[in-house]
């Protein structure tokens, strides 16, 4: 039984099916936990970010119009929710060494500290693709750019990610 698509949820909760927005928050909730804790040192603000986002999906569902996917509308929310957040904050403290790595990776401080050292749009590009899963198109959509500018944002994203890291995968 094949599950129903996010866009058939979204319509069916402009038609006032409640149950509908339930099973979307329950479908992106870790999504968007994940999204946020990759890109915030916080996980309390990471949280924050993640139900204003479903708020502002909720919020929108009587203006939505089926026009493209629901995960690039979704992603394109949580990315503004994101922006905002940064400006609205005071800059933060470099990343240091008493970070503690994932146990599952021990190099993972060294990728993150290269993550950090792309520029912005390389680095959304990226995480975009290969962290969230999208497609090129989506990730476009999500930052305001066509797909070919995607797919040429992570090439160099990858490029100067592999500069900045030797064979073992630690920073030079």
């Amino acid at each position: 039984m094949a599950l129903p698509s996010d866009e058939f949820l979204m319509t069916a909760f402009t038609r006032g099916d409640r149950t509908s927005f339930d099973r979307l928050v329950s479908r992106y909730s870790a999504t968007l936990d994940a999204y946020f804790r990759r890109r915030l040192p916080d996980d309390g603000r990471a949280e924050e970010l993640r139900q204003e986002t479903l708020l502002a999906i909720f919020s929108l569902a009587q203006s939505y119009e089926e026009k493209g996917r629901f995960r690039s509308l979704l992603f394109a929310i949580a990315y503004r929710k994101l922006v905002s957040a940064r400006r609205a904050e005071r800059p933060g403290e470099p990343m240091t060494e008493n970070l503690v790595a994932p146990a599952e990776h021990p190099d993972s401080l060294s990728v993150r500290r290269a993550l950090q050292e792309l520029s912005e749009p390389l680095r959304e590009a990226l995480m975009l693709k290969y962290f969230e899963g999208l497609t090129s198109a989506e990730a476009g959509e999500v930052l305001g750019c066509s797909a070919d500018a995607i797919r040429a944002r992570v090439c160099r994203a990858r490029s100067a990610l592999a500069r900045q890291l030797d064979e073992t995968g630690r920073s030079r």
